[in-house]
């Protein structure tokens, strides 16, 4: 009877342990977990909502880049803010900008994670991309942008493949992968 009870127990906590992820639909729906047409993440634990990045050309396209500006610091339109769909001020405030404005899955408040909260996504083990690929799909093997700054001219990066920090200058361009709070 108690290995019976504690069977029950351990699978109850992983089932609870491994929910904390869930796809979500443009509509802001949460989607069966096996379907592969998800827009965002959330995440359960956190309740946080993640962007997810598309193949397809365009204004999520995965291989889109963008310098560091706020409207007060760092670079709106130089040499590497050109590398995005509309290939100019291709800048972290302007894709903030686009995202809200098509109310990706219903959310109208995206911003840039902080260093803490893109560690949360961050998934350790044998492969060489450190994230949850059937979750975020297309995540690129490189830099994400965070909110976190060093001073006017430096900002805080997190690398998807060895997942400590780094300061990059702003005028340099980089990933993003947008949050949002879950409402």
């Amino acid at each position: 009877m108690k290995f019976s009870f504690i069977f029950f127990i351990l699978i109850i906590t992983t089932n609870a342990a491994n929910a904390q992820l869930f796809k979500v639909s443009d509509q802001g729906n949460i989607l069966n977990q096996k379907n592969l047409d998800h827009r965002c993440v959330l995440d359960d634990r956190s309740k946080l909502v993640w962007e997810v990045k598309l193949k397809e050309k365009g204004l999520q396209n995965t291989n889109n880049t963008y310098t560091w500006f706020d409207g007060k610091t760092g670079t709106k339109n130089g040499d590497y803010s050109h590398n995005c769909h509309w290939a100019e001020t291709c800048n972290t405030q302007s894709y903030i900008k686009q995202i809200n404005k098509i109310n990706l899955c219903k959310q109208t408040q995206w911003r840039l994670p902080t260093e803490a909260e893109l560690r949360t996504i961050l998934v350790y083990g044998d492969e060489d991309l450190l994230i949850n690929q059937a979750y975020f799909p297309n995540t690129q093997l490189k830099s994400y942008w965070s909110s976190n700054q060093v001073n006017t001219q430096i900002a805080v990066d997190v690398p998807f493949f060895y997942g400590g920090s780094k300061s990059s200058d702003k005028s340099f361009d980089a990933y993003i992968r947008l949050v949002t709070d879950a409402n």
